[in-house]
């Protein structure tokens, strides 16, 4: 069942979304928290450009994707209302179910319902099949680069959901 995150499941979502990064990114995992993990609630409940939907099994997360306000910490033209599309992890026994695509399309629907048109996210080419699947979300390429040890592909779509 996809859902919004509820304040009760902020603490599960943030480890959920730790978890993830030290699998994903494991030479990061002694590194500080970014802001965004650190404060959760503050980045993906209380900031009207902010939201994150969950996936469950029974009552545990096995799924999550999210937005948050562009911060323009790349050198991109992007317009000034840009949300950074984050966190996209399915738990891997989870995974080939269409649970991805299902999030992403929930995500975008909750964005609309928020006025929200514009969608940047990066990914990186290690990961098997991102580019591919953001591009079947209707994410276009619009730049890529190589930063810090990892090529990275900027991507941005933008929603007429008129």
């Amino acid at each position: 069942m996809i859902e919004l995150l509820q304040p009760a499941d902020v603490s599960q979502a943030t480890q959920f979304a730790i978890y993830t990064r030290q699998l994903l990114f494991p030479e990061v995992y002694q590194s500080t928290l970014p802001h965004d993990l650190t404060h959760f609630s503050a980045t993906y409940l209380n900031d009207p450009h902010g939201a994150c939907l969950v996936v469950k099994d029974k009552y545990k997360i096995i799924g999550m994707v999210a937005y948050r306000s562009y911060n323009h910490r790349f050198q991109l033209d992007l317009p000034l209302n840009s949300v950074e599309v984050v966190k996209l992890f399915i738990q891997p026994e989870y995974r080939r179910q269409g649970l991805a695509s299902q999030l992403c399309h929930a995500l975008f629907e909750h964005a609309q319902q928020q006025n929200i048109w514009h969608f940047y996210l990066h990914t990186h080419p290690f990961l098997p099949a991102a580019e591919y699947f953001w591009q079947k979300q209707g994410f276009q390429v619009i730049h890529r680069e190589w930063l810090a040890h990892y090529d990275t592909i900027h991507m941005f779509k933008t929603e007429n959901f008129q």
